[in-house]
């Protein structure tokens, strides 16, 4: 499979020492008060690249999705022996999806990824292939501390969003294929949006036309 797709607005974010969370003084405050981090910084990132119509699919990846909402839950069950309702409906993956389909009224359909080590490949196969236009959004919050004896190196939040349509200037060729190759990072992707080149992975190649 070979197809030629335009490539819009992209936004790519790092939690730093001056900023914590994305800007998203743009959601009311009383939505606001109720979303987790993860929910503020993929909407955070999203606002920066999204049409304005609200008539585009959505796809959502993320591989460890809410983990800092679902401490919370397992805590307060094993001391209250229950569960807040609003906590759990904060903590499921798609949480951060349904939240910004709700706030731009955004009727289409979305989906929500989470893949392991290649969960940011898989989403962005899933985009390729979502009829355009298409957001794509990653996203990571900051790993809770008791996760991380049991991780690699801590994890930073971070996050990127890129629009796929077709009357982008910026033109990119991408094809199905089947490589044996490490999961793509992060700063790779980045460097992609930011600079150009190309990116081979396990399952597909994307260049620059």
């Amino acid at each position: 499979m070979n197809n030629t797709i335009g490539i819009g607005n992209f936004y790519v974010w790092r939690e730093s020492d001056d900023e914590k969370l994305p800007d998203v003084s743009f959601i009311p405050p009383m939505v606001r008060r109720r979303m987790t981090d993860l929910q503020k910084i993929a909407i955070g990132v999203a606002h920066h690249v999204a049409p304005a119509d609200a008539n585009y699919q959505v796809v959502f990846a993320s591989r460890f999705g809410e983990w800092g909402q679902t401490i919370k839950l397992i805590t307060q069950f094993h001391n209250d022996k229950e569960m807040s309702p609003a906590g759990f409906s904060n903590s499921v993956h798609n949480a951060a999806a349904g939240a910004f389909s709700v706030l731009t009224q955004n009727k289409n359909s979305y989906t929500s990824i989470a893949a392991g080590a290649r969960t940011l490949e898989s989403g962005i196969m899933a985009a390729l292939g979502t009829k355009k236009p298409v957001l794509f959004v990653f996203v990571e919050e900051k790993s809770p501390e008791m996760y991380e004896p049991f991780l690699d190196a801590p994890v930073a939040a971070h996050a990127m969003a890129f629009m796929l349509t077709d009357d982008a200037s910026r033109k990119i060729v991408w094809n199905a294929t089947a490589n044996k190759e490490p999961p793509l990072t992060f700063d790779a992707m980045a460097d992609f949006l930011e600079q150009g080149g190309k990116i081979t992975t396990m399952s597909w190649k994307i260049t620059d036309k």
